[in-house]
């Protein structure tokens, strides 16, 4: 697996980046794998990893918001449009943006064919945007303060979930 997990600047031809050009932070990670991945294979394995089953766990507790590896299945196909606090805003056969019910975070995942001759290649992509909350004393919009001391958290839980999902789709 190449580039397990490195930050990328976000495809200008995205739903991400329509959210980067409205100001949100926006963030983007990806990986490739050496098999060719549909993208309700990508959605499936991402929100079923061991890791994001903690995360899961975490809404479940705090959140009162139950999921179950069946709803993310039923996600990834496409017979589902809300899993936990998200619900899909856009959707394409290589991408998918969820927002969570209050519209201030999306997770976006994005899957690219790569062909090297004979071999085939998945690019796996994984991005979030955050809407900015607060303003700098110029009144340019920036992130909370809470949100900007967990920014170094937030990329290594990004790239760890990223591996988990490229794993997964490995096996």
């Amino acid at each position: 697996m190449s580039g397990s997990g490195t930050a990328t600047p976000v495809p200008t031809d995205t739903a991400l980046h329509r959210l980067r050009l409205a100001g949100h932070f926006t963030d983007c990670f990806t990986t490739v794998i050496p098999t060719a991945v549909a993208l309700p294979q990508f959605i499936e394995a991402f929100y079923t990893t061991p890791l994001f089953k903690a995360e899961r766990l975490v809404l479940r507790l705090l959140l009162r918001q139950r999921t179950t590896d069946r709803q993310a299945h039923e996600l990834a196909h496409g017979t589902r449009t809300t899993f936990a606090v998200w619900r899909v805003a856009e959707r394409t056969p290589d991408q998918i943006l969820l927002s969570d019910e209050s519209g201030r975070t999306s997770s976006w995942l994005m899957i690219r064919e790569e062909a090297d001759g004979p071999i085939r290649a998945t690019r796996l992509l994984f991005g979030s945007a955050i809407k900015p909350t607060a303003q700098s004393a110029s009144g340019t919009p920036q992130l909370s303060p809470m949100f900007r001391a967990i920014l170094g958290l937030h990329t290594v839980y990004s790239i760890k979930l990223l591996q988990a999902a490229a794993r997964r789709l490995m096996d």
